[in-house]
C-alpha cells in the first residue's frame, strides 16, 4: 500500500504531474470530440451535395446524340444521324 501512495505522490512532484496529465487528457478528449463533430458535418455536407447533384442530373437527363467515333480511333467527329 505504501508503494501505491509513493507512486501517487510522484516523489513530491504530484502537484505538477497530475494536473499535467489532466490537461493532456482534456485536450485529447476535446480533439476527439471536435474530430467526430467535423466528420459528421462533412458527411452531412457530402450527402447534401450528392442529393443536389442527383437532382441536377435528373433534370438534365435529355438523351444525347450518339457519336460515330472519335478522330483518335479513325472515326469521324460528326454526330450519328437517324
Amino acid at each position: 500500500m505504501e508503494a501505491l501512495s509513493t507512486f501517487f505522490a510522484m516523489g513530491g512532484y504530484a502537484a505538477y504531474v497530475w494536473p499535467a496529465y489532466g490537461v493532456a487528457a482534456i485536450i485529447l478528449i476535446a480533439f476527439t470530440i471536435d474530430s467526430w463533430r467535423r466528420v459528421r458535418m462533412a458527411v452531412a455536407n457530402l450527402r447534401r451535395l450528392e442529393t443536389a447533384n442527383m437532382s441536377v442530373k435528373s433534370r438534365s437527363s435529355a438523351p444525347q446524340p450518339a457519336r460515330t467515333g472519335t478522330p483518335a480511333n479513325g472515326g469521324s467527329d460528326e454526330l450519328a444521324g437517324p
